[in-house]
């Protein structure tokens, strides 16, 4: 029995590990600074932060060459800045 139970928690750490280095599906996409409430800001907020990190963590395990490393860092840069920008949006319409 002891045997089965470390084959099988073996087997899970080493399928984890196959899927821990992936890039993320998908980006989060940003509400309507134009109509946004603060509820969803601070989820869209949450969910950059998060998409951000993990994209952090896949080019810090993938190996990746030089120049697609740059290209998927440029990108995340671009996402990151276009969500400033709605963040702006937000805060000049509601005065915050």
């Amino acid at each position: 029995m002891k045997k089965y139970l470390v084959a099988f928690a073996l087997m899970g750490s080493l399928s984890t590990g196959a899927f821990a280095c992936s890039k993320p599906a998908t980006k989060p996409e940003f509400p309507d600074a134009q109509t946004a409430v603060s509820a969803q800001m601070v989820k869209a907020n949450n969910d950059v932060k998060a998409y951000v990190k993990e994209v952090q963590d896949y080019l810090g395990c993938a190996r990746l060459s030089k120049s697609a490393e740059k290209q998927e860092l440029d990108e995340l840069k671009a996402y990151a800045e276009s969500f400033n920008e709605v963040i702006r949006a937000y805060k000049a319409r509601t005065g915050s």
